[in-house]
């Protein structure tokens, strides 16, 4: 077998510098007698994971750093050529390398800040030290001075970066990679899903904009994707953490279109997209196997984990450039939650950041953020409307029995399972593109609106306490009205810190309530459109004040 290993090896490495592409390499490698049967008990096992690392191995030695050295010590007269400019300026270096990079790996171009090239299965970035090292080869380059004098390039820090720069704007395609279209792109092609509802899997192909390749292979109607076998191990994960909720089938559902919306990087295409908030105030309530059953969908490429707090800090947010999840173990206080730039990202918007020593770059994030956590942050102004809409909570209600744990259960379904994980993401895709939003539980919508109650005391108290009316009819005094708020509000428990003085109590009312005005007289300041209901709405709705 180590015979038929090396000529593997040896054989995709002539296919990848014959300009093969991924799929090509494969084909030729199990069509080939000497190293079918190497694919057949190998290659083709692990979801191809030996395939990947020939393909892999043979692409580094096709990398321009790695033809530089070819030129400089295996052949001084190529090396010379090489390093033959005309003007020695920083503008034909940069074209000199541009093309050294088409040569060795194709078409390549810059976009988010990365030089990227197309390694056969997705659009891999080139690594800035192999960026760099790319522009080293032409220190000491000949050139003639416009005297005709014979003159040395002598790079610096200064001029590398300089080049470099030039080299962006030479290849600059801004919008490319995020006019992906819409699917899937793993191990075995590229997953479509048609306007009529059908899955087809396409050959990879550079025009599918991916910049990841998840690990699972995928074929149409390969297994029930929306309900793994009992038996498996993402089988007894899901039909554990949801079991004897009366919305079990919903929050399943639910967790599918969560993953299917991470692996075809579709958040932010959503009519309404949402942070998900996997809610538990137990432990062992199976929260964090979730958030590693998602993670261990993609691969770690594809994996931010940026807390909400530090999504504002313009180091920390460039981290989901190119990522199609986030996924992190904390959730912030309410401050950072309902910051502009959480918004934002949640939305796609484009905003700004910078890697350290590295200039700016202005980037759209794709990434669909989940967080985790035991207890709810307090908003002490209340939530706005801005921040309910961007939020989707999913509660964790029940203790898993020792008897029914899994040691690393989550993690083990991607490493164990990728395939059927794969099919029950792309089953959820399927619905979530369909419906064109999340499928929302009952109990999920009962969680928002218990911590938009708990956030915000106007909130709670309009809910319980208003109804609305015709402006034109009575009203109440601003103070008169805040008093009557806050003595239900101490009386249901809300803390007297989270209770808002009158100016800030109209605020919120004119914010939650269609018909509130606020009418300016002599008299004072009355406010129209509602009535208060000396009860509470569930016990006596006539009853008013």
């Amino acid at each position: 077998m180590e015979i038929e290993v090396r000529q593997s090896i040896a054989l995709g490495d002539n296919l990848r510098r014959a300009g093969k592409t991924y799929d090509e390499m494969c084909a030729e490698l199990r069509s080939d007698p000497e190293t079918a049967e190497w694919c057949r008990e190998k290659g083709d096992t692990d979801g191809g994971r030996e395939l990947r690392r020939i393909w892999e191995k043979a692409e580094t030695s096709a990398s321009p750093s790695g033809r530089g050295k070819a030129h400089t010590s295996g052949d001084p007269a190529a090396a010379q050529q090489l390093r033959q400019l005309s003007i020695g300026s920083d503008v034909e270096i940069a074209d000199r390398v541009v093309r050294d990079f088409r040569d060795a790996l194709g078409e390549v171009m810059f976009c988010d800040g990365d030089f990227w090239h197309h390694n056969g299965m997705h659009w891999q970035p080139i690594d800035h030290t192999v960026a760099r090292r790319a522009v080293h080869l032409y220190d000491g380059a000949n050139y003639e001075t416009p005297a005709l004098e014979p003159a040395v390039v002598k790079l610096s820090k200064g001029r590398i970066d300089s080049v470099l720069h030039e080299m962006g704007a030479m290849l600059d395609r801004p919008d490319f990679l995020a006019d992906a279209p819409v699917g899937i792109n793993c191990a075995s092609g590229f997953i479509t899903f048609e306007a009529s509802g059908q899955l087809r899997l396409l050959p990879h192909d550079p025009d599918h904009r991916c910049r990841h390749v998840l690990p699972g292979r995928w074929q149409a109607g390969s297994s029930d994707a929306e309900d793994p076998p009992a038996d498996s191990l993402l089988g007894r994960l899901l039909g554990g953490v949801f079991k004897g909720d009366e919305d079990e089938l919903d929050k399943r559902k639910l967790l599918a279109e969560i993953a299917g919306a991470a692996a075809l990087g579709y958040a932010t295409k959503l009519r309404q997209p949402k942070a998900v908030v996997l809610k538990g105030e137990k432990a062992e309530n199976g929260k964090s196997q979730i958030l590693d059953l998602i993670r261990g969908l993609l691969p770690g490429s594809a994996i931010a984990s940026v807390t909400a707090a530090k999504i504002g800090d313009e180091r920390f947010i460039v981290g989901l450039r190119s990522k199609l999840l986030n996924a992190t173990d904390e959730l912030s206080g309410s401050a950072a939650i309902a910051s502009d730039t959480f918004k934002t990202v949640i939305t796609g918007e484009p905003v700004s950041g910078r890697d350290v020593y590295r200039s700016a770059i202005t980037f759209r994030p794709v990434a669909q953020h989940i967080f985790a956590t035991n207890t709810l942050p307090t908003f002490a102004g209340g939530m706005d409307r801005g921040v309910q809409r961007r939020l989707l909570v999913v509660p964790f209600n029940r203790v898993i029995p020792v008897g029914e744990r899994v040691e690393r259960i989550g993690l083990r379904v991607g490493e164990e399972e990728p395939d059927l994980l794969l099919a029950w993401a792309v089953a959820g895709a399927a619905r979530l593109i369909r419906q064109k939003g999340f499928t929302v539980p009952d109990s999920s919508a009962l969680a928002l609106r218990d911590w938009l109650f708990g956030a915000d005391p106007v909130l709670a108290w309009t809910e319980a306490r208003v109804r609305e009316r015709d402006p034109a009819r009575g009203g109440y005094k601003s103070g008169h009205a805040h008093g009557m708020f806050k003595e239900w509000a101490l009386a249901n428990g809300f803390r007297d810190s989270t209770i808002p003085a009158v100016n800030g109590f109209v605020q919120r009312l004119q914010a939650n309530l269609t018909n509130a005005v606020v009418k300016h007289t002599r008299s004072g300041n009355w406010l129209r459109g509602f009535e208060i209901l000396l009860q509470d709405r569930n016990d006596d709705e006539d009853t008013t004040g």
